[in-house]
This record gives C-alpha cells, sequence and structure tokens, in this order.
C-alpha cells in the first residue's frame, strides 16, 4: 500500500507537481516513512502517458504532506489543485469532469497505529497485517454519477451538458 502512494506521487512528482514529503509513522514493525495517500485508479491513468494527458498543467498541481488524493473515472482534467486534506473524485462511463480549480482545506484522513490489544487479535486480520487503521476524519467528494459534461471551477460543481461522452478510444498497440 505504502508503495503504492510512494509510485503515484513519484509520477504526479516527474511530470511536474507539487508533491508533498512523507511523514514519518510509527507502526508496530517500526517506523515508516509514508507519501500523500494518492489513488490513482486504473481506469483514470494506468500509466504515466495517460497521466501526463490528464494533466496539462502539472506545475498547478500541490498535494501537501499527509493528504489523501483519490481519483476514478476514464475523463478527468485537472488544470489546478490544491489540496491539504482529503479528496475523492468519481466519474461515471458517459461523463467527463474538467477541475479547472479546486481549493481543498479539510482534516483529512488520518492513519492510526492499532493498539496492542487490536494487533494481538481484536482488530480484522487485514488491519494487523498493515499495523494501522484509515480514519476519515473529512473529505471532499466530488461524484459525478450521471452521464454529461462537468466541471469544478472555484470549487463548485457545474454541468455544461448533458450529453453523455464517447468511450475513451482504445489504444492500439504498437508494431515492434
Amino acid at each position: 500500500e505504502a508503495g503504492v502512494y510512494r509510485a503515484n506521487c513519484r509520477m504526479l512528482s516527474i511530470l511536474g507537481a507539487d508533491i508533498g514529503d512523507p511523514v514519518e509513522r510509527r507502526w508496530a514493525g517500526g517506523p515508516q516513512l509514508t507519501h500523500p495517500a494518492v489513488v490513482l485508479w486504473p481506469d483514470f491513468a494506468p500509466c504515466l502517458a495517460e497521466l501526463a494527458r490528464k494533466l496539462p498543467e502539472p506545475g498547478a498541481v500541490r498535494v501537501a504532506p499527509g493528504a489523501s488524493l483519490e481519483l476514478k473515472g476514464h475523463h478527468i482534467r485537472i488544470e489546478a489543485l490544491d489540496l491539504d486534506g482529503a479528496l475523492r473524485v468519481e466519474v461515471v462511463d458517459g461523463a467527463s469532469l474538467r477541475i479547472a480549480q479546486l481549493v481543498v482545506r479539510n482534516r483529512g484522513h488520518e492513519f492510526v497505529a492499532l493498539t496492542e490489544e487490536e494487533q494481538a487479535g481484536a482488530a480484522p486480520e487485514e488491519l494487523r497485517i498493515r499495523g494501522y487503521r484509515l480514519v476519515r476524519r473529512e473529505e471532499r467528494a466530488i461524484v459525478v454519477p450521471e452521464p454529461g459534461e462537468y466541471e469544478v471551477l472555484d470549487s463548485e460543481l457545474r454541468q455544461k451538458s448533458a450529453s453523455p461522452v464517447p468511450d475513451a478510444p482504445v489504444l492500439a498497440a504498437s508494431a515492434a
């Protein structure tokens, strides 16, 4: 899990986004550097080239240390984002979302170490393996549940058109 966060932060950094430094956290297994919790679902950006197309101005994207970002959906374009907290974006097939400008400031998510009792068996196995649980303190959610064209400008979600967006084109494999 921490490796996925690190890899996703690294891809954003390679493109020029301002990604916060990792934060040291302590679990039962000892200290661990934890990057911002960035989850890029495969339908959003299955590779670096696709991620680059989704961020036309990567220098206008900032993710603070300890922040959480989750992006899910084919047609999401982020032009300017300043995140210090937690943001979840979900866009259904047939819809597009342009984030022209968005500032998110909230309490976000917190990774909380398990107690000795929880680690000894009181917590489910998947949590004991991690050594922590995710506590969702506060989250900005932008969910586009219906087809159409949408945009976020000055933190407000607006529908521009109700017409469905065609599916993403299938990329042909290059000849070797």
